[in-house]
């Protein structure tokens, strides 16, 4: 990537204001920045990452800075330069800094072509919902197609990251439920935040390298880009959005936002990965590689209580659309945009339908048929004969009579009538005389249904209809979810002897669990030799499960030298279980600076900072190296010295965390990001939102009222454990790189043996350190109160959620917040 010129600008202009100060020292910036409490929000360090370039300051903190570099110039007799000091001038050069969209474009290009499919791209304020997969509503006579759009709580979050995106590129994705609303949340959001960009929505299944080369082009240089796509899952397959794929858009400032059903991303959720068997977890981690780099936004399928109160304000005006007027008197148990998509009746008369004497069975098992060729992994149009073909497979002897009086074509006309002006059950699609089934059915019989199996004819229907195109893979893969083994190698072995690395590990995966004794490793030598970065690590992972490390190693080196920075740091893991912890260490570095979340807190692990050679830690009475006599034996208990310093710190920690939270609200902390607190925390709390980082900020506030008391702290829940480590670090490197600040905080208290003695207050203040486990990347899922791991040693709920159960006397629970 090329350097950002606004980062180097500001760079240079810092450097200029540090001349013409004389070059002040950083603990004497942070001195003039305390406010009448005596804290401060700056630190040594955050002032030397920003004269790197390591990092860009908010502007919020860069005026405490800027009005404590003028006013140490001012006790110096310095005179500063008027625009050196102009405020408004440092606004702007922090703005560039930050920004780095390109300018729009005026190439009028209008498709892309993809092989025989011609993908059509056109300004956002020009992009039609329905084409975009919105659900159509009924028709209102004289009306627009959709009624107006009201608020989502949902309309927050996801400006908010489309904003963040807008600096560099950037993955939005919406979850929820069918007919939810999450296509036309998206939609809003997209045409309100990002009006002057071209938008590309190319069909699921499709390639997406025409896409990269196309935003990539010399001739696509000026323009905006926003990549939609809707139905995620169906573009997480070969060719379309990996992990790689999506960095090389994100490289071209590409916005990409998708939309996901809430039974299909939790398919591929890192809960469900922990509670899968390896192989099926093996299966589906590359589409789970992709979530795992987005914190989505999900949308309940009900409307909230604001969402409704928006709504009924809407209906108190003049001539309100009355489709919106029928749904919210309606819409009982189902959600407005639900009742608006007419799921729910659909869904009601498809199961009438089955049973109901009077009923269209032959239609019902059209539709039935569609959906378990959907939940079989069929994605593209399915012909009607295809269909009819099935009906037998779901009828008994006593259906035969009433197939008399209904014909296919009478069947067909029913299933797929446009209902209360929406959609029929089943869908038009651009092939003529195919089909595919209205998506709310398809989740409603999953859920319905669950696990249960499907007929046979199903799955070979689903064979043939994908035999010799793209839809092999998916169906392999749902037939080994449904345990189908057999069907599913039938599925992966053709692809896999034409050299598709993906079927062929997959198809390593299935022989194995069906012949242990077969050639499954020569599947895996291959792709481990000749295939993707993430097939060799899936077989290092394999091996290591299997107690191969020498063999796992070979595999998570040959990942690390393509780059991937997972493989890296499991290499690491693999070199720290031998006790190699140099070698550890080197791989661990290696995973951080590729931006593994994982390891970069590895390297966030608090601990007590030790001075340097020959500088003295502590009173000047007090000598570590002299032997306490028992007469001089007392309870332990900290020094006023030692506990100001600590309450200090306490505090600080607590006002920037206040700081960092308002800038993150509910987004996920980012491996980019910098800050004191939350990004200091272990990773596996990086994605929680705003009102879970109140309440560790409160941990922090609940520590100092303890010191105030004129106690020890104690620390009470995990939160408050964390909370006190992060603090117990920072006033160790207060007290031996800023001695001057430190006498100012503590002046009038008297010294005392044991002053500032950290490593004792980090030994008796905890009843242990288990808490610490969480940044250590060899201990991975320790948290979970489930792992064997975890209960072996007694530890514990350490999952974010638990952060807060107390171990004991526990706090007023109507304390409330201090900040």
């Amino acid at each position: 990537m090329t350097e950002h010129k606004g980062k180097r600008k500001f760079q240079e202009r810092l450097e200029v204001l540090f001349a013409a100060t004389d070059y002040p020292k950083p603990a004497a910036i942070c001195s003039a920045s305390k406010d009448n409490l005596g804290r401060t929000p700056l630190s040594v360090q955050r002032i030397s990452d920003w004269r790197s370039g390591k990092h860009v300051p908010t502007n919020k903190l860069f005026q405490h800075f800027l009005r404590a570099i003028v006013a140490l110039a001012g006790k110096r007799n310095i005179s500063i330069p008027d625009a050196l000091a102009d405020r408004a001038a440092w606004d702007r050069l922090l703005r560039a800094a930050r920004s780095r969209n390109p300018p729009p474009s005026q190439e009028e290009s209008r498709h892309i072509t993809a092989g025989a499919v011609r993908v059509p791209i056109r300004p956002v304020a020009e992009a039609k919902p329905l084409e975009l997969g919105v659900h159509r509503t009924s028709r209102l006579e004289g009306g627009p197609l959709l009624p107006i759009y009201l608020p989502r709580d949902a309309d927050g979050p996801v400006a908010a990251q489309l904003a963040e995106a807008k600096e560099s590129g950037g993955f939005v994705l919406l979850v929820g439920q069918s007919t939810a609303g999450k296509s036309r949340c998206a939609f809003e959001a997209v045409r309100r935040e990002l009006p002057d960009y071209w938008i590309i929505a190319p069909p699921a299944a499709s390639e997406l390298s025409p896409v990269l080369s196309h935003v990539s082009s010399p001739g696509s240089d000026r323009r905006n880009w926003v990549l939609w796509l809707d139905d995620l899952d169906r573009h997480l397959l070969p060719g379309g959005l990996d992990q790689g794929m999506l960095s090389a858009l994100l490289d071209q400032h590409v916005v990409v936002i998708a939309t996901m059903r809430s039974e299909a991303y939790g398919n591929y959720s890192e809960r469900s990965l922990r509670g899968a068997e390896a192989d099926v977890a093996s299966v589906r981690r590359p589409g789970s590689r992709v979530l795992n780099l987005v914190e989505p936004v999900f949308l309940s399928r009900q409307w909230s209580e604001s969402e409704k109160g928006w709504l009924r304000e809407y209906l108190a005006h003049p001539n309100p659309d009355t489709r919106l007027v029928e749904a919210a008197r309606h819409h009982g148990i189902h959600g407005i945009a639900e009742y608006l998509a007419a799921g729910p009746k659909l869904l009601e008369e498809f199961l009438a339908a089955r049973c109901h004497p009077g009923g269209h069975p032959r239609g019902a098992t059209l539709v039935q048929a569609a959906i378990d060729l959907a939940r079989a992994g069929i994605s593209t149009p399915l012909p009607a004969m295809t269909l009819l073909a099935l009906s037998p497979c779901y009828l008994n002897p006593a259906d035969t009579a009433r197939l008399r009086v209904e014909s296919l074509e009478h069947a067909l006309n029913w299933a797929t009538e446009i209902q209360y002006g929406v959609t029929g059950m089943l869908v038009a699609t651009e092939v003529p005389g195919a089909w595919r089934p209205f998506d709310y059915l398809v989740d409603a019989i999953a859920r319905e249904g669950g696990s249960v199996g499907m007929p046979d004819e199903v799955w070979e229907a689903a064979v043939t209809h994908a035999n010799g195109g793209n839809e092999l893979l998916p169906v392999g893969r749902s037939a080994f979810r449904f345990g189908r083994l057999a069907l599913a190698e039938r599925c992966f072995s053709p692809l896999a002897g034409a050299g598709n690395h993906a079927a062929m590990h997959d198809l390593g995966f299935v022989q194995r669990e069906r012949r242990p004794e077969h050639t499954w490793p020569s599947w895996y030598r291959t792709i481990a030799e000749t295939g993707t970065p993430l097939q060799a690590r899936s077989l290092g992972a394999l091996h290591e499960i299997e107690g191969r490390w020498d063999d796992a190693a070979t595999c998570y080196e040959r990942a690390a030298a393509q780059g991937d920075v997972l493989a890296m740091r499991l290499r690491g893991v693999i070199a720290q279980r031998r006790g190699q912890s140099a070698e550890a260490h080197n791989w661990y570095v290696q995973a951080a600076e590729g931006g593994d979340a994982v390891a970069i807190a590895s390297f966030n692990a608090p601990g007590i900072y030790r001075a340097q050679e020959g500088r003295e830690i502590g009173s000047k009475t007090w000598d570590r190296d002299v032997d306490w006599g028992e007469e001089d034996e007392e309870p332990w208990r900290m020094t006023p010295r030692t506990s100001r310093i600590l309450a200090c710190n306490l505090q600080i920690l607590a006002d920037m965390a206040q700081d960092e939270m308002d800038e993150l609200g509910d987004q996920p902390v980012s491996p980019e990001s910098f800050g004191v607190f939350f990004a200091c925390l272990p990773a596996s709390t990086w994605s929680q939102p705003r009102s879970w980082r109140r309440r560790v900020l409160r941990a922090l506030d609940d520590l100092n009222e303890d010191i105030s008391l004129g106690h020890s702290p104690e620390p009470r829940c995990a939160a408050e454990e964390l909370a006190l480590h992060l603090a117990l670090e920072r006033a160790s490197e207060m007290t031996c790189d800023e001695p001057e600040l430190v006498a100012e905080y503590t002046q009038g208290l008297p010294e005392q043996r044991g002053d500032y003695d950290w490593s004792t207050c980090s030994n008796l203040l905890f009843l242990d350190h288990d808490v610490l486990f969480l940044y250590d990347p060899i201990m991975q899922g320790l948290e979970h109160p489930d792992s064997p791991l975890n209960q072996h040693m007694g530890i514990g709920d350490l999952r974010p959620e638990g952060w807060f159960e107390e171990f004991g006397n526990p706090r007023d629970p109507s304390r409330g917040f201090i900040h």
